[in-house]
């Protein structure tokens, strides 16, 4: 009887543990990073349609290393294919063809 006693506290206590622990929320803003987890890169617009945009990173960008397009998006009208970007983004970059980035801000190169 003291055994079922104790096992039932102690997956009370587990779970209480469990419960207590903060959920991350997933729609966070990614601006709040810290400057030292943000980075960028200087690219031209390929191809646009709609509000999404493929972007060419310049020769020698650290992104090259995993991939020669990224896939932002952007808003309808804002930039037209030619246009020299730079885009600051956290540096986590899914390995996708083109790549996906979490931009923070797309800026125009006059």
């Amino acid at each position: 009887m003291k055994k079922v006693i104790l096992v039932v506290f102690a997956a009370i206590v587990v779970i209480g543990m469990v419960a207590c622990v903060p959920a991350r929320d997933s729609d966070e803003d990614v601006i709040d990073e810290p400057m030292d987890e943000i980075v960028s890169f200087t690219g031209v617009i390929s191809e646009i349609s709609g509000t999404s945009a493929i972007v060419i990173p310049n020769e020698g960008e650290p992104i090259r290393s995993s991939g020669d397009k990224v896939s932002i998006s952007i808003e309808e009208g804002a930039f037209e294919v030619g246009d020299i970007v730079i885009i600051v983004h956290s540096p986590e970059v899914m390995e996708s063809y083109p790549l996906q980035i979490n931009m923070i801000s797309i800026e125009k190169v006059e």
